[in-house]
């Protein structure tokens, strides 16, 4: 199994700790680069990642 999903993974947890630790305008420039690379991520995941991620999601309550 190739592990090339973790690249953007791991680039997007980096961003977001520097959005953590960033001023406003920053933020959120930050804040689209961690959604970009983790869409990327999700992408290069193998299927059975896929596949636990849509369970987690099908199977997480839904609050009001």
């Amino acid at each position: 199994m190739s592990l090339l999903f973790l690249i953007p993974l791991t680039i997007g947890l980096a961003v977001s700790y520097l959005f953590k630790n960033s001023s406003d305008d920053m933020a959120e420039l930050t804040s689209l680069s961690t959604v970009a690379c983790l869409i990327v991520s999700l992408i290069l995941a193998p299927w059975q990642l896929k596949v636990v991620v849509l369970i987690l999601a099908i199977l997480t309550p839904q609050t009001n």
